[in-house]
């Protein structure tokens, strides 16, 4: 069974927690996702089953969309209120109440969290250092450096604020750490700040209207190819050239509207069978599926 599924990712439970499940209900062990939820996050999460898991790179680097909450009240070591939390005094919890406004938010969220930046990611991830995780290592007390990474927020707003709670949506890259920025927004107003909620909203054009919650899991409501990619990016061929293809020979181009450097998506059927590649000349067979 080649698919993927659009969950929504309940409170408290791993993104591999969700992999187990579908294995569990589909029978079927080949399956991965196209990237992490922590545990407090809820939300979307794209997953891949048997042979479409040599489809997930065309996802890992997709747009991603959160709504979180900050509270602007202490810091912990996780980023977020998995950990211990190290709040502000009573008197500058006090004279944040009073002082920090939404403008000056606004300000350094145009400032400093728009278009590329910089940031560390948090320890606690499951970002791999040689072949353990991060969090692994923290929690095995080793010491070690992290690098930091270069990321773009495309879009950020405050959709409300009441000291010491934050809540915002954002559009970020690939790659990027919500966590981080609640702990550098912090940093730079002098609050310190963790998250308290995060949602993802949306996977590139992906968003919560094509997904099922796990609990309610349907095996027929799989996404479609047409869902998944646009449509000029599939190519029907005859049987000649998918015989070159299976053989891992080029083809010559037959289309019109390829771009050169672009791969595409050939359908047999109602599935993808090939990927190939357009070096502006000839079709490239990449992987067949």
């Amino acid at each position: 069974m080649d698919a993927f599924y659009l969950i929504d990712k309940p409170l408290g439970i791993t993104s591999f927690d969700v992999l187990r499940k579908l294995k569990k209900h589909l029978s079927i062990k080949k399956m991965w996702h196209t990237g992490t939820l922590d545990p407090l996050a809820t939300g979307l999460l794209l997953v891949a089953v048997w042979n479409y898991t040599k489809l997930i790179p065309y996802f890992e680097k997709d747009m991603k969309e959160y709504e979180f909450k900050i509270s602007l009240n202490g810091t912990t070591p996780s980023f977020d209120s998995e950990t211990e939390i190290s709040f502000l005094s009573d008197e500058k919890k006090q004279y944040f109440k009073n002082h920090l406004s939404v403008s000056q938010i606004e300000i350094l969220l145009t400032q400093k969290f728009s278009g590329k930046i910089t940031q560390m990611p948090p320890k606690y991830s499951a970002l791999k250092i040689g072949w353990q995780k991060a969090l692994d290592m923290v929690r095995k007390g080793i010491d070690f450096e992290l690098k930091s990474r270069e990321v773009t927020i495309y879009h950020i707003e405050v959709l409300d604020f009441s000291y010491p709670e934050l809540h915002l949506k954002a559009k970020v890259s690939a790659g990027t750490y919500i966590r981080s920025i609640a702990s550098d927004l912090g940093e730079m107003l002098g609050t310190g700040g963790y998250i308290t909620f995060l949602r993802r909203t949306a996977i590139g054009a992906l968003d919560e209207k094509f997904s099922q919650k796990l609990d309610e899991f349907q095996a027929e409501a799989f996404l479609r190819e047409s869902v998944l990619f646009w449509n000029d990016r599939f190519l029907t061929l005859s049987e000649d050239q998918l015989e070159n293809l299976n053989h891992g020979r080029k083809i010559k181009n037959t289309f019109l509207h390829l771009q050169k450097g672009e791969d595409y998506f050939v359908k047999s059927g109602e599935k993808i069978s090939h990927i190939i590649h357009f070096d502006g000349l000839d079709m490239i067979p990449v992987r067949k599926i």
